[in-house]
Formats: structure tokens, sequence, C-alpha cells
């Protein structure tokens, strides 16, 4: 082969493969993020500290991967089989949880659902992404207008948001919060004060799509 022509193909190889990085290609594991507000957002995995059968010890304090999305885009987050966790927006609390596993040990499938129980900063959706399975959760209507004023709390960077239902870090439990929520969400649709009811939403190749409003 003479040398102009193998030029010619690593000129091409090494195109090819900046013009699509593994980190942002729809391979393997991982969710597909979109960001459907109006503004810049930065969102934040969380890891469990610990996974039971049926309980789990959430990271309240290791952000990873902090992925920040135009309004409008979206991108694909790889993620290990080994994560159980979620996502949120920014790292503090009150806040929206989209939590989800990767990998459940039964089938080897992502399942995952949407919860308002540490408070709720905006509407968030999780679907499955198999072809033939249109299952999804969450809700889309913004539930931060028109509240009662007893259900709010501010974040510390001073956002106004719906409370947590289950009591947060005071344990104390807001009821105005709990109603508010169960009034415009559902149980059907999150997460509001534990229980069941819940969508399971799954997808076996190990991918899901996660929206925030």
């Amino acid at each position: 082969m003479r040398s102009s022509t193998v030029l010619a193909v690593l000129i091409t190889l090494l195109s090819t493969s900046s013009a699509s990085p593994l980190s942002k290609r729809a391979d393997g594991p991982g969710i597909h993020l979109t960001n459907k507000g109006t503004t810049t957002q930065t969102f934040n995995f969380y890891n469990n500290y610990w996974n039971g059968d049926g309980t789990a010890g959430a990271n309240f304090d290791h952000p990873m991967l902090p992925t920040t999305l135009a309004a409008g885009k979206t991108t694909f987050v790889p993620l290990p089989t080994t994560f159980k966790g979620r996502v949120q927006r920014g790292t503090e609390l009150p806040a929206t949880w989209v939590e989800f596993q990767i990998s459940a040990s039964n089938d080897q499938g992502s399942h995952g659902d949407v919860s308002v129980q540490q408070g709720c900063d905006g509407a968030a959706t999780i679907a499955s992404t198999d072809p033939k399975n249109t299952s999804h959760g969450g809700f889309t209507q913004n539930v931060l207008v028109g509240a009662p004023e007893a259900a709010y709390k501010k974040k510390p960077n001073g956002q106004k948001v719906i409370d947590s239902t289950v009591g947060g870090f005071t344990g104390v439990v807001n009821q105005a919060a709990v109603k508010w929520m169960n009034e415009k969400v559902g149980q059907a649709n999150a997460y509001i004060t534990g229980g069941t009811g819940v969508p399971d939403v799954s997808s076996k190749n190990q991918q899901l799509a996660v929206v925030f409003y």
C-alpha cells in the first residue's frame, strides 16, 4: 500500500473517532438525559452507599458525573451496570429524584421511577427505551406554581420549591406538601409517601430516558 493511501486511511479513522467519542455515543448501559427546561441546568448522579433487599442507603453528599445541558438539549450518560441510585438537578435539597438501577439482579434490565419524597424542584419523567416497551412514569406539569404557602421550602440557594413529603432531614412531615403533590401528581405517577402503585419503568437494553422540565 502506498504511503499516501496509508495516510488517507489514518486521517479517516482519526476523524471518525473524534466525531463520535465513546462518552457521547448511546452504546451500552446508561441514561438518555434531556433538559426540557427553559434555562441551562446541571444534573448530578448519586450512587447509593449500599443496597439491600428492598432497601438502600441513599447518598446525600457524594455526587458524580455532573452533566450540564442547555435548554432543549439531550445527551447520553454511560453508567456501569452496578449503578443503583438517582439523578437530580444540582446538589441541593429539596429536589425531585429520578431513581433507577441499571441492571436488576432478577432480569439484568434497568428499572426506575420518579420520587418527590425528598421534595420537588420541578417535573421529571422516566421512560423505557425498549422498542416494544412503552412503560413510563413521572409528571410534566408545573407544580411549583399555585401551591399553598405552607407547602414551600427554600433550597440553600434561595430557590422556592415544594418541601419533602416524608420529613427529609427535619423528620417533620409537611402535610401541606403531601396534600398538594397528591392532588397534582398522585401516587400513580410518582412516589409521594412511599407505598405502592408507582409505575416500575423497565428497559431490557439497560438504557432509560430521563427528562427534566
